[in-house]
């Protein structure tokens, strides 16, 4: 009995050890791709909202020199 308990141990171990490591390059496969999708998503956004900020900065503009004409 000793021995089926030391290689059913093993083999356990065994296929908690490529687990383990299908986990670590499944996180590091995650963090790669994680990292393209951010970086292209702030290549891309980050130019609308420099535009969205001069827009809303034009209106602010245009609306307190209209408060100010019809004080």
């Amino acid at each position: 009995m000793k021995t089926d308990n030391n290689i059913s141990d093993r083999r356990g171990k065994a296929s908690i050890s490529s687990l383990n490591r299908i986990k670590r390059v499944a996180r590091v496969l995650i963090l790669i791709i994680a990292s393209t999708i951010g970086l292209a998503l702030w290549i891309f956004i980050r130019p609308i909202f420099r535009g969205v900020g001069w827009v809303i900065s034009i209106i602010s503009a245009l609306l307190i020199i209209f408060w100010l004409l019809t004080l």
